[in-house]
């Protein structure tokens, strides 16, 4: 599956909502504003600065579940409006937890790797300043550079295969989270590959989007997250294109 013929269907998709899917973003990002704005009222050492990121960390799994599902609404021209995903994540809100939970579950031993691996790094970077042979303080930083980006590549590696379990949270009301969950990760095994390359060929879209302020990412946002709703299906059913 090219990532350019994901990207082709994500556009088609969008023709003649373009519109409705900028309102989406811009209400998501703009309750993110707000939140983020009210908090910056307060001294970051204050109970109610950490209270109001608590908050947020709380309503952002929900919110983001109920995004992806009004973007995979919006790719199967059902009807939906800019503040469904409020409604549809908070619907949902023991299930996009639930799906939260399992991941990080799955993802322990990783993040643990990667956490050990950056205090390995600290010392071996610490043992080269106070060593005063100039090979081995090289050879130090170089082990320590090349453990860290392989500690990065695995943790990376691992997060994609539970990359579509909230897609498959939605499309089946009757699996558990930890089904879900379980599900994404023997259909993305194989998949992965393909997956990082559709993320990497936006990384070009990303950097115009910055050179408007930020601005093009309104249109960058509902294109990525269409194409994810395109590549989860392509997964699911990868005779899914020719059947529409």
């Amino acid at each position: 599956m090219p990532a350019s013929e994901i990207r082709k269907n994500a556009r088609e998709a969008l023709g003649g909502k373009w519109g409705k899917a900028v309102c989406i973003t811009l209400v998501y990002m703009f309750i993110a504003f707000v939140i983020g704005l009210v908090q910056g009222f307060f001294d970051q050492r204050s109970l109610a600065y950490s209270l109001i990121g608590i908050a947020y960390i709380v309503i952002s799994i929900p919110m983001s579940f109920g995004l992806i599902i009004s973007f995979m609404k919006l790719k199967r021209n059902e009807n939906v409006s800019a503040v469904d995903f409020l409604k549809d994540g908070f619907s949902r809100f023991n299930r996009s937890w639930g799906i939260w939970f399992y991941t990080f579950l799955k993802l322990i031993l990783p993040i643990i790797c990667l956490v050990f691996i950056m205090i390995l790094m600290a010392v071996l970077i610490s043992a080269s300043i106070i060593s005063t042979n100039s090979n081995l303080n090289m050879a130090l930083i170089i082990a320590s550079v090349v453990l860290y980006i392989a500690s990065i590549v695995y943790v990376i590696s691992r997060a994609l295969l539970y990359s579509i379990a909230y897609y498959i949270g939605y499309d089946n009301p009757e699996l558990s989270s930890k089904a879900c969950v379980l599900k994404s990760e023997t259909l993305m095994n194989g998949n992965r590959g393909n997956l990082f390359l559709l993320l990497l060929s936006f990384i070009g879209w990303a950097i115009l989007a910055a050179l408007t302020l930020g601005i093009g990412m309104l249109w960058l946002f509902p294109y990525m997250q269409v194409a994810l709703v395109c590549f989860y299906e392509r997964v699911v059913k990868p005779d899914n294109q020719k059947e529409e």
